[in-house]
């Protein structure tokens, strides 16, 4: 069963860091990404003003 020298599995703490990790690189993006695509809109509707 559970082996007393044995070391503890941490695939399970890389997988969930992974995961963090991408859910806190999302949140640090989201407004970048959502500036340029409101920019990529007002030049489709061709606006000269757009920030």
């Amino acid at each position: 069963m559970n082996d007393p020298g044995r070391r503890p599995d941490i695939l399970p703490m890389v997988i969930l860091a992974a995961i963090a990790g991408a859910i806190g690189l999302g949140i640090l993006l989201f407004p970048y990404v959502s500036g340029v695509v409101d920019r990529q809109n007002c030049i489709a509707v061709g606006r000269t003003d757009c920030r």
